[in-house]
């Protein structure tokens, strides 16, 4: 399953079980409106160690939680998409069969970063020859950075 996939199935199922537990919670409300919803006195009586136990258990979840959107939301990346320099590795790369993706990320002038996603029947040997040859160097003089240095990451798809 693709990542971002699975990160919005979870995200959906995460708010439906959220209007489902508020629906509940109302109607159960609007019925009985003096009873209280949640008694957990029996839970805590003669255990004074419970509530110490549920802070621990909320604040872990809440940093977990907190986590997993950070890296859903894409915080965790770094740099800036370039579109000129992507389309300046697409004409570099202009020919050979295979390419299905290409994505190029400049971190600040520090370095960029290069994702090519190519599929099955991909000519590798072509890509990477006319990577070091021609296309690095054009994507640096597209962002006019020419002694950039550059990570490659190639992915061959499976199907």
């Amino acid at each position: 399953m693709l990542p971002h996939l699975g990160n919005r199935v979870g995200i959906g199922l995460v708010g439906l079980a959220l209007i489902g537990a508020g629906g509940y919670l109302m109607s159960v409300r609007l019925d009985r409106p003096d009873d209280p919803i949640v008694d957990l006195g029996s839970l805590t009586e003669g255990r004074p160690w419970v509530w110490p136990l549920a802070a621990g258990a909320a604040l872990l979840l809440a940093l977990a939680a907190s986590r997993w959107l950070a890296s859903a939301l894409g915080w965790r990346r770094r740099g800036s998409r370039t579109g000129s320099g992507a389309a300046m590795l697409g004409v570099a790369l202009k020919g050979v069969d295979g390419v299905a993706d290409i994505k190029v990320r400049l971190v600040g002038e520090r370095r960029m970063r290069v994702s090519l996603s190519l599929r099955p029947d991909a000519d590798l040997p072509e890509v990477i020859d006319r990577l070091d040859r021609t296309a690095i160097s054009r994507v640096r003089g597209a962002v006019a950075l020419p002694d950039l240095p550059a990570v490659v990451r190639l992915h061959v798809r499976r199907r």
